[in-house]
């Protein structure tokens, strides 16, 4: 009866133990999946941390009038080139000097939303559907439905046309300096 008494303790001791690894795995388990996740996390953060700087270098060098450096860091950076909203491209004519020089800027989709689907068609200028914008002047041709036209622009208008109030998809309104 001792030697029962004996094995059916070490066999409730064991199922014990198993019972307390099999809840020792699923915790090791749950830390092992949220330390992935996490780091999943932290590389998207770490992608998106730099698209923003991208885009925010973007506006800063639209509002000192710095197409050269827009157009020059899309060559140079594909990634830089996929972030950006625009596109910057810079037109050779000999007889402008750089600050005049023309550049060709294209709203990259899909942030461009076409007419008559309830969304902006333009940035601000004369015409800006259902958009309210002050002190500004156009970027694209308000008339031009064609995604990849857009005018021709040079570092004086689009520093002269940074500075206005812009209305959101969200309905937000911004108002830059």
């Amino acid at each position: 009866m001792e030697k029962t008494k004996k094995v059916v303790e070490l066999a409730e001791k064991e199922l014990q133990e198993e019972e307390e690894q099999k809840q020792i795995d699923l915790v090791k388990k749950a830390i092992k999946k949220t330390l992935e996740a996490i780091k999943v996390k932290e590389e998207k953060r770490t992608k998106l941390n730099k698209e923003i700087k991208t885009l925010k270098q973007d506006m800063d060098n639209i509002r000192a009038g710095r197409l050269d450096l827009i157009a020059e860091r899309q060559e140079k950076d594909d990634e830089a080139k996929k972030t950006s909203i625009i596109e910057v491209i810079k037109e050779v004519h000999h007889h402008h000097y750089d600050w005049y020089t023309p550049y060709r800027i294209i709203i990259n989709e899909p942030y461009y939303k076409y007419p008559n689907s309830g969304y902006w068609t333009t940035y601000c200028g004369s015409s800006t559907a259902d958009l309210t914008c002050y002190n500004t002047t156009t970027l694209t041709n308000s008339d031009n439905l064609d995604v990849t036209a857009a005018d021709y622009i040079n570092c004086s208008i689009a520093k002269d046309s940074y500075a206005g109030t812009y209305q959101l998809d969200d309905g937000a309104c911004v108002t830059l300096t």
